[in-house]
């Protein structure tokens, strides 16, 4: 009997878990820091949990290589044959985006938990402070048992408020491994001389990253105006170019509220009704009003972005020249590391979701495969 051990219960640490199940000669122990298992993942996509996207590519992340050279193994479809094989029926949106059939993200958390083998113990409220090496196996805090493999999935302090990710995954920290500092990502973004009077307003608009007035990215969408900067699925994807950036240094952003009509002569609109109601949003209109703007190119400096209390995902974490082919920790031989613990970051969509999964089958898989050749 070989002992298995997963810190976090989370959209990894779970799916992880149910693969290695499969293996009866195998006792797993999950390790959750909360009170209850999925927690991020019962907040995804709105609480519908965006599981992963049809239109899975590299381009859509921080590290485009190590993505592309993963999908030659694990691609969406793996991943969608894995939950249909546990019985969750899935739906895809018309931008790709894979859902349960539900709608509700708890079907995913009962899914992956009813799936899960009698050979698999979640321990909850349960702080993992201390993960050292024990002869040739590993062992968490003081406890007795000793585990021959240790699989690290205990996320980013994304979403957490200040208190609460206070030495976050601490535990790492003996280990001596190479980490990119975190940052917030898929965040709002705080802009200068902004205009608090568009606070509460929502208007669709191409956001446009620039820096050096030079345009870095640019995407469309609805944009939510916050009492100082703006925030939306559109801005939180920008946000995360904006991570990738060597230097933050003179970024601003350009709003487009015409991007869809580039014929339309706003001069002529404003002679014809007198004003821009029938274009712009109330507040905006008002703005206007107060001191005229381009409606093609409504520039704001960037400040900085929101806390990451805010943000859906962390850019940084573990860095990716410690890991092997199969997220396993080349200094450190039976730990592996997935999901948001790594450097690694997507743009919205269920890309986040998606690399989860993936790297969670990939790593059980070579689990799986090591307890073979060891017979």
């Amino acid at each position: 009997m070989r002992n298995i051990a997963i810190i976090g219960a989370g959209a990894a640490g779970l799916f992880a878990a149910k693969m290695l199940s499969a293996d009866t000669s195998l006792r797993i122990t999950v390790f959750e820091k909360a009170q209850k298992v999925g927690t991020k993942l019962r907040a995804s996509g709105g609480g519908r949990a965006n599981l992963m996207n049809t239109q899975i590519a590299g381009s859509c992340y921080n590290q485009p290589d190590f993505i592309n050279n993963l999908l030659k193994t694990v691609d969406y479809e793996v991943i969608k044959t894995e939950f249909e094989k546990m019985g969750l029926r899935l739906s895809a949106d018309e931008e790709g985006r894979v859902y349960p059939a539900t709608l509700f993200s708890q079907t995913v958390i009962d899914v992956l938990l009813q799936n899960l083998g009698e050979n698999v113990q979640i321990i909850t409220d349960y702080e993992v402070k201390k993960l050292q090496k024990s002869t040739e196996k590993w062992q968490i805090n003081d406890g007795k048992t000793l585990y021959d493999a240790v699989l690290l999935s205990s996320g980013s302090p994304a979403g957490m408020i200040a208190k609460n990710r206070q030495n976050y995954n601490g535990y790492l920290s003996d280990l001596k491994i190479k980490q990119k500092k975190l940052s917030a990502s898929l965040v709002g973004f705080k802009l200068e001389n902004y205009p608090k009077e568009l606070s509460g307003c929502r208007a669709r608009a191409a956001v446009t990253l620039l820096q050096n007035g030079k345009a870095v990215y640019s995407e469309a969408g609805e944009v939510m105006f916050k009492d100082d900067g703006i925030s939306g699925i559109v801005v939180l994807n920008v946000s995360a170019y904006y991570n990738r950036l060597k230097t933050k240094e003179n970024c601003s952003l350009s709003l487009s509220f015409l991007f869809d009509d580039e014929s339309l002569d706003v001069s002529a609109h404003l002679k014809k009704f007198g004003d821009l109601s029938g274009l712009l949003h109330p507040k905006l209109n008002r703005l206007y009003q107060k001191k005229t703007f381009d409606l093609r190119n409504f520039q704001m400096k960037i400040s900085g972005v929101y806390d990451l209390e805010f943000a859906q995902v962390c850019h940084g974490g573990i860095a990716l020249s410690e890991l092997d082919d199969s997220f396993g920790l080349c200094r450190h031989p039976g730990l592996y590391a997935v999901g948001e613990m790594l450097d690694i970051d997507g743009v919205c969509g269920g890309y986040n979701l998606f690399f989860a999964f993936a790297s969670a089958y990939q790593a059980a898989k070579s689990i799986l495969q090591k307890k073979v050749r060891r017979r």
